[in-house]
């Protein structure tokens, strides 16, 4: 029996078929892909939240620190955590760009943690009021924090171009976004408005002072367009109850 071959017709349009399937699904499959790793980020952090409970108890309920001392010097928050969780890639967001190593650019590996501790929100505060600043004092007491279970704790932040991130933010500017644009240099203000790009949903993982974790969206900042200057951010913060979620940067409770 005399067998038939494919047409250049037949073939062109199995191949057309093929290319229009992969057109569809390869979407999709990068869409699972960046859900897989966004979960994988909430649960580390919720490792690290329940890292930075185990350290209060240790220590009289003191929250971990940001650092020692000005300047970004060494021992960071993640070094202090680090014998409770005994895996330094926990403190670096899988959904970025692997770790550089040891140091980049002058700058140890604790200083550039793809994740960050909430500074004046939780781990310290300034005394003073936004009128008037005061001194930086290190450390709160994780039992006289109001709200642990709204309270931002931990959350991905970036150096814009970079595969690195900064090991604190600054809750008075990380809350206060320009929403107009994606920057590519660092910015204190879209160091953690920008992750959103590397997780599904445009959604942020991060982990409460309680210790459990979960995501954030837009509802959480207020936009540069909002508030064009500090004191209408601050009244806005406070009639959305967003000191809530960023904490009072003026307070070693709030």
């Amino acid at each position: 029996m005399q067998r038939r071959a494919f047409t250049l017709i037949e073939l062109l349009v199995v191949i057309a078929i093929i290319a229009i399937l992969a057109a569809i699904l390869f979407p999709v499959f990068a869409q699972a892909r960046k859900q897989a790793r966004s979960i994988t980020t909430v649960s580390n952090l919720k490792q690290i939240a329940l890292a930075s409970l185990m350290y209060a108890q240790d220590y009289d309920g003191g929250n971990v620190l940001t650092d020692s001392g000005p300047n970004y010097a060494t021992p960071t928050w993640s070094t202090l955590l680090n014998p409770y969780v005994k895996s330094l890639p926990l403190f670096w967001d899988p959904a970025r760009p692997s770790s550089p190593g040891a140091a980049f650019e002058g700058y140890t590996a604790d200083t550039l943690t793809t994740i960050a501790i909430n500074d004046a929100g939780t781990a310290g505060y300034f005394q003073g009021s936004m009128d008037n600043w005061g001194d930086y004092v290190y450390g709160r007491n994780l039992d006289s924090q109001e709200f642990p279970a709204e309270r931002m704790a931990f959350i991905t932040d970036m150096w814009q171009g970079t595969n690195v991130g900064w090991y604190y933010i600054r809750n008075y500017q990380a809350s206060w976004v320009d929403m107009s644009q994606d920057y590519t240099d660092f910015s204190w203000y879209n160091s953690v408005w920008q992750t959103r790009l590397f997780h599904s949903g445009n959604n942020i993982p991060v982990a409460y002072l309680d210790g459990h974790a979960g995501r954030i969206n837009r509802s959480k900042f207020v936009s540069w367009d909002e508030a064009p200057d500090q004191t209408t951010w601050f009244k806005l913060m406070t009639d959305r109850n967003l000191f809530k979620f960023w904490g009072n940067t003026w307070s070693a409770t709030q």
